[in-house]
């Protein structure tokens, strides 16, 4: 028995059908090619069969199939590298953003470009040799001053400059944080409509590369985690939904925090608890309307953050490294400016005691005699050579300065000499070359639970942790190089399966050109068979 003459051209006309949108498809890739974030799209195709189900007799001889036909355009896109590239771009995000704050924090301690606290160190020592020569000269004196009022005034100038950078990372993670927020929300919109467009059955590809370049920005700010949830939408047919959560973080109740919920995203917020920065997120409840307090303002809950450049931000603003508490998380225990704020302090802090306690004078009576106790050793009494502003307590490097009796006197102020006085003592320089000895004196260095810090004296504290800045950045930046360049080489790979080559959609265009063509030859083909069927058999 012959085959049905027009299953013929079911084959070719589905087979013209089937080349002229694939030569559509490498019409819209090659248009796009310089198209930041497009995906190249492929035309989904599969061979149609003679179907014989339910027939009450089967078929016999040979079986040929019925042609061509699309199914659908999709993207060639590999989720695993997806995977990859956004979990590579949170830990670069991290490194970036502690990477550039601690190289602003590395140009306050710059001591080798430019005269800073150690040459400031140097100045006070060599004015303090100088007065050895003269102990109860007020000119000389007076210079010894102003050099400690140039110390006073680098560590004020230090400690302000270390403020300021944080305050303006504050500010970047505070802008960070709302175009979080931007990004969550545009997703949560593409989804709405990338749902809707599914629905009505169209693929919506160019929505999804759009979604896809927001993803892709959100995970250089934090550590996030893509789902595809399927919706069955009835008659058999299901579509996907999308959800963003944050990798490693809960709720309190043990529930995953999202970012964005299919049609829904949560907003985050920056929340100062003293000198703690923590990030904020809002949460809805199981009909997804947001949870408000009595005040009808949504309530924000503190989060874990695990990656990104929101985990970079934090980390620099909380770090405290060993002045943390026992009980601090990661981002306290971590090396932040808090860290080496406190290092600054604690310099400060140390010299000016120092400094302070050797300047003590021996207490006399109204007669001029030293003042004894009642165990036979001789009072001192308080003369500060240095003192914290608007009567601080304890001197840091924002607040020390020269004392205020210090600075007002007008004749000799430091101590000289702690011997009794036998005659005149004006050139006794005995305290003076105390004064002198302890800046090559190593001194025990702790936090205020006493935690060891350094033994050293004070220009070696201040190298030490100059140095360790200095290994930190050093550290980061291999850190942020490493992580960088995995992120390129995934990239890289990325484009070169979901990118345009005009070369190969070149290839593409001769190919459906020609089987476009050989179609047609088989419509006519068909034609002339026909006729000479109809027309010419039997005459």
């Amino acid at each position: 028995m012959l085959r049905p003459t027009f299953i013929g051209y079911k084959t070719a006309t589905g087979a013209l059908k089937v080349n002229q949108y694939a030569l559509d498809v490498v019409g819209q890739n090659i248009s796009n090619v310089n198209t930041s974030g497009y995906t190249r799209q492929r035309l989904d195709i599969n061979s149609v069969s003679l179907n014989a189900i339910n027939m009450k007799f089967g078929t016999s001889g040979i079986i040929i199939g019925q042609g061509v036909e699309a199914k659908g355009v999709s993207q060639i896109r590999d989720p695993f590298l997806d995977l990859r590239y956004r979990m590579e771009a949170a830990k670069s995000g991290s490194e970036y953003v502690q990477l550039e704050a601690l190289r602003d924090l590395e140009m306050i301690f710059d001591e080798i470009t430019k005269d800073g606290l150690d040459a400031q160190f140097s100045d006070l020592l060599k004015q303090l040799h100088s007065l050895t020569s003269s102990p109860s000269d007020p000119v000389l004196e007076g210079v010894v001053r102003t050099s400690a009022q140039i110390l006073a005034q680098m560590f004020n100038n230090y400690s302000k400059e270390i403020e300021t950078i944080k305050e303006q990372q504050l500010t970047y993670l505070e802008i960070g944080v709302m175009e979080i927020n931007d990004i969550a929300e545009n997703i949560a919109k593409l989804n709405r409509q990338i749902r809707e467009s599914n629905i009505s059955g169209n693929p919506a590809l160019e929505l999804n590369d759009q979604r896809n370049m927001l993803i892709d920005e959100l995970s250089s700010y934090l550590d996030i985690e893509v789902e595809i949830v399927p919706l069955d939408i009835g008659g058999g047919k299901s579509i996907d939904e999308l959800v963003i959560k944050l990798k490693g973080s809960k709720y309190q109740d043990g529930s995953d925090v999202t970012i964005v919920d299919k049609n829904n995203f949560n907003q985050l917020k920056v929340i100062e608890d003293g000198d703690r920065i923590n990030i904020g997120i809002t949460k809805r409840d199981t009909t997804g309307e947001l949870i408000k307090d009595s005040d009808d303002k949504a309530v924000f809950e503190n989060i874990n953050i695990n990656g990104g450049k929101v985990h970079g931000f934090l980390k620099f603003l909380n770090g405290k490294g060993e002045f943390a508490p026992s009980t601090g998380d990661d981002f306290d225990k971590s090396t932040g400016i808090l860290y080496y704020q406190n290092m600054l302090d604690t310099l400060a802090n140390k010299f000016a005691t120092i400094m302070n306690d050797l300047n003590k004078s021996l207490k006399l009576d109204a007669d001029g005699n030293p003042i004894k106790d009642a165990d036979d050793n001789y009072i001192y009494e308080d003369k500060d050579l240095f003192e914290p502003k608007d009567n601080t307590k304890p001197i840091t490097a924002g607040n020390i300065k020269v004392s205020d009796a210090w600075a007002n006197a007008t004749d000799s102020y430091i101590t000289n000499t702690k011997l009794p006085p036998k005659g005149d003592n004006s050139g006794a320089t005995d305290n003076i070359l105390r004064m002198i000895n302890s800046f090559q004196k190593p001194e025990d260095y702790a936090t205020e639970d006493g935690t060891p810090l350094f033994k050293g004296t004070f220009q070696e504290f201040l190298s030490f942790t100059t140095t360790k800045l200095n290994l930190q950045v050093s550290s980061t930046e291999t850190s942020f190089e490493t992580y960088s360049e995995t992120q390129f080489h995934i990239d890289y790979a990325r484009n070169s399966m979901s990118s345009v080559d005009l070369n190969e959609e070149g290839v593409n265009l001769l190919q459906y050109s020609k089987s476009y063509n050989a179609a047609a030859r088989l419509m006519i083909t068909l034609d002339e068979m026909l006729d000479t069927l109809i027309n010419r058999m039997g005459v």
